[in-house]
């Protein structure tokens, strides 16, 4: 059957199963698998760090806070995250061959540090860091696609799982990834690289409102709402049987003020815009060139329908199927054309 096809599928299933997340189980066939997590083997990585250490969570609250709800509903959890930020990386890879990539084991932050101590694998966490020794406070990190990388090639099959973890989640990440700031996502493209590996993958974040947030520490992403709704979505995604390699979600959580309502879940498309567009500011010359400092982020609604950042904007959760391909299945018949004439 044609990828193409495949995928479509694989959507449409999705979709299915969304619209599923909206109204009550009650009454399901008992012969249907149970929707739950339990003795999953899950690799959790994402691209804000494993060291869970700053008040607002953008260095890796996030992820522990999944790692709490996963281990919780009886998932198998290890982390192999990068050892510091990598916000931005996209899918950046390290291809020094002098230095190579450390995984050291991580004593999670106090709050978290008996999550998982029932998972049967032992709940570790791991960082990785680009050094030929163990990672320390001056180690460069590894980027979230490195880590996909070694843990689920290298490290996790030579330690506890032969086969490989079933499932790899990336985030919850501080602050939304959604529309085209998507190619650039350190968290997203850690779970594409997840699925080019031939894993199901989900990347997970979560709106923030950010001067406030990175400034004066309000208004912050909370995590643990959205992290239980993930083991939900996993539970519901392994009884629909779609914790397979053609599995390939991005999902954003919105930032709910108070006065405000959370509203349904949504499958949706990426945006053509962008809610945190980078912007840059600086005076140049024709003969001197110029210097260009980061500016504060500006925002750009998306005109495209069906949106996964006007979703976002409307307090629901957004999911967006992807399948990580760039190419077009059906380019135009003038390229085509010109491609032929060029033989």
């Amino acid at each position: 059957m044609p990828r193409s096809r495949l995928v479509a599928l694989a959507i449409a299933a999705i979709a299915t199963l969304v619209a599923g997340l909206l109204v009550s189980t009650a009454g399901a066939s008992s012969a249907k698998p149970p929707a739950n997590v339990a003795g999953l083997k899950i690799m959790l990585t994402n691209d804000d760090s494993v060291q869970g250490a700053k008040a607002d969570g953008s260095d890796g609250a996030g992820l522990y806070e999944l790692r709490k709800a996963l281990c919780a509903a009886g998932a198998d959890v290890i982390v192999v995250g990068p050892w510091g930020q990598q916000s931005g990386q996209g899918g950046r890879i390290t291809t020094d061959r002098a230095t190579g990539l450390t995984v050291s084991p991580v004593t999670p932050p106090e709050a978290y540090a008996g999550d998982c101590a029932d998972a049967e694998s032992g709940g570790h966490v791991y960082g990785v860091c680009n050094s030929n020794t163990p990672c320390d406070a001056d180690s460069k990190s590894a980027s979230p696609a490195d880590t996909v990388r070694i843990g689920t090639q290298n490290f996790l099959p030579a330690t506890v799982w032969p086969e490989g973890p079933d499932l790899v989640l990336a985030g919850i990440n501080w602050g939304q990834n959604v529309g085209t700031v998507v190619s650039h996502s350190g968290t997203t493209n850690a779970a594409v690289t997840a699925h080019e590996l031939g894993f199901p993958a989900i990347a997970l974040s979560e709106e923030f409102d950010l001067i406030p947030c990175a400034v004066q520490g309000v208004n912050c992403p909370t995590y643990a709402p959205g992290a239980a709704f993930t083991v939900k979505l996993i539970g519901k995604l392994r009884a629909a049987k779609l914790l397979k390699p053609s599995t390939l979600l991005n999902v954003n959580f919105p930032f709910i003020a108070d006065g405000e309502k959370a509203g349904k879940p949504a499958l949706n498309v990426l945006g053509n815009g962008d809610m945190v567009e980078i912007a840059w500011t600086g005076a140049a010359t024709v003969e001197t060139g110029g210097t260009y400092m980061l500016g504060f982020p500006t925002d750009r609604k998306s005109t495209n329908k069906n949106a996964d950042t006007e979703a976002l904007r409307a307090n629901r959760i957004s999911i967006v199927a992807m399948d990580g391909d760039w190419s077009i299945t059906s380019p135009s018949k003038q390229l085509t054309a010109i491609v032929k004439a060029l033989g």
